[in-house]
């Protein structure tokens, strides 16, 4: 069957990023990363050309208009040449929307869920995750809440645990305890010589709730309740890495000083409050430099408002450098928390040697988890970098979300999830691009009960098909 010119067209601007992303890597790949793609799982998404992969948007004139998340595809004219004429956004494969920022899902499937342990056992939030080829499995870092306790008891009965699947999407199964009480917010990343490095919030000495024979009890985390965190000592970032995700694992060593670095003056509740960081990112291809984005804690409102923090040796705390005096945005409302892990990408219209730095939150402009309301929207931000592949401090914000508070299930059912936050994007291991979407995921107001789902992105096979 013969395609239209403009549909040939937009294949021809896709295949000739493809081809620059495979004869130029990206992000050349850790060892013990290597993978094939995701194209030859058992779990291929399939999808046409037409329909998905090239998910047209309003006008643009360059990648920037799509938010380096697609190419600008402009039709052949005489004023070929001329930088303002208008195009339209062709958006990389699990993205859509005007400005390719809506991450383009598919169902969620009932019998892989993610990480939702069995019998309600225990519940667990937020899961990051990286494959390894020597056990050619996929390896999630997440919170743990234990002693049947829910969300409401994070701040005293979370633990960082290791669990495995074969497929990106889950099933996930429970192997191995990390960090023992408490620790949180875990964030694991790869080091391009394969070193898996982790980063938690962690605190020694606080003894978990038990909440065994009665229901989870709602508590404001900055009461003065004496099992709330305002009665504990701060909860630091810590970084520990291992050369296997088995282990074993490297002391931790504190990377932020929450009371030095994350505590302000709190109107609300006439105190002081400390915060912890979310400290996310990435190790830049081919060195050890560290470029990551915590949240700060700011203003008599107490607003959560993203910082950059860059380390010249990810393994030496004392090259963390937080800035403070340079907000990547200030943003309406509570702001924005739980930055993912970050991702590169190229377009064919940047300078030779830049790249795009992409990263996710959990948006805060109208809602406030320190309230009690956390809501379930994601948004996406980006930053072009100069030349060298630098992070040059200019960050862009969305405007539409990157998803809602809604999942969608393979049997038709619809989720509405009272809170879904801390996001983590899962990369495909060769192509390192996105290919699914981890949150936690708390259902009804009135359990405190929370799970870790994956949400599988919409991907073109028949690209991909014809390069690979």
């Amino acid at each position: 069957m013969r395609q239209p010119v403009a549909e040939l067209f937009a294949t021809a601007t896709i295949l000739a990023w493809y081809i620059c992303l495979v004869t130029n890597p990206i992000f050349p790949l850790p060892k013990n990363h290597q993978h094939p793609s995701l194209l030859d799982t058992e779990r291929v998404r399939t999808s046409t050309v037409n329909d998905h992969f090239l998910s047209s948007s309003s006008s643009c004139t360059t990648s920037a208009d799509c938010a380096f998340n697609g190419e600008c595809a402009k039709k052949q004219s005489p004023d070929d040449n001329d930088p303002e004429q208008s195009g339209s956004c062709q958006c990389f494969p699990g993205w859509k929307g005007d400005t390719c920022e809506v991450m383009d899902v598919l169902p969620v499937e009932t019998n892989s869920l993610g990480l939702k342990l069995p019998n309600h056992e225990s519940s667990t939030w937020g899961g990051s995750v990286s494959y390894d080829n020597n056990t050619q499995l996929y390896h999630m870092f997440a919170s743990e809440i234990i002693n049947d306790c829910g969300l409401y008891s994070w701040t005293t009965n979370s633990r960082v645990i290791r669990a495995t699947s074969k497929s990106p999407f889950g099933p996930y199964r429970k192997k191995q305890v990390i960090v023992p009480i408490f620790a949180h917010d875990s964030n694991v990343i790869r080091s391009p010589s394969g070193e898996w490095v982790l980063f938690v919030t962690a605190l020694k000495g606080v003894k978990p709730r038990d909440c065994r024979k009665n229901a989870t009890t709602k508590i404001d985390p900055l009461s003065t309740d004496s099992s709330s965190s305002s009665s504990l000592p701060p909860k630091d970032t810590y970084m520990l890495w291992a050369e296997h995700p088995e282990g074993p694992w490297s002391k931790p060593v504190m990377v932020m000083n929450s009371t030095k670095y994350n505590s302000d003056y709190w109107s609300k509740q006439n105190k002081t409050a400390i915060c912890d960081t979310n400290l996310n990112g990435i190790i830049l291809p081919n060195s050890k430099i560290f470029v990551g984005i915590w949240r700060h804690c700011e203003t008599d409102e107490l607003l959560t408002i993203p910082h950059l923090l860059t380390a010249t040796d990810w393994r030496n705390a004392s090259t963390y450098i937080p800035h403070l005096k340079r907000p990547l945005f200030v943003l309406e409302g509570s702001g924005a928390e739980d930055p993912s892990n970050i991702w590169i990408t190229r377009t064919s219209d940047m300078k030779p040697g830049q790249v795009a730095f992409h990263v996710l939150f959990h948006d805060e402009q109208a809602t406030r988890c320190m309230l009690g309301a956390c809501g379930g929207l994601g948004r996406h931000a980006y930053s072009l970098s100069d030349t060298h592949g630098n992070v040059i401090g200019v960050w862009r914000y969305a405007t539409v979300n990157a998803y809602d508070r809604h999942v969608l299930f393979d049997n038709g059912t619809i989720l509405r999830a009272d809170t879904r936050a801390r996001p983590h994007v899962i990369l495909d291991a060769a192509l390192q691009r996105p290919i699914a979407l981890s949150n936690g995921l708390k259902e009804r107001d009135e359990s405190g009960y929370c799970w870790t789902v994956v949400v599988p992105l919409r991907t073109s096979t028949e690209i991909e098909q014809q390069i690979f």
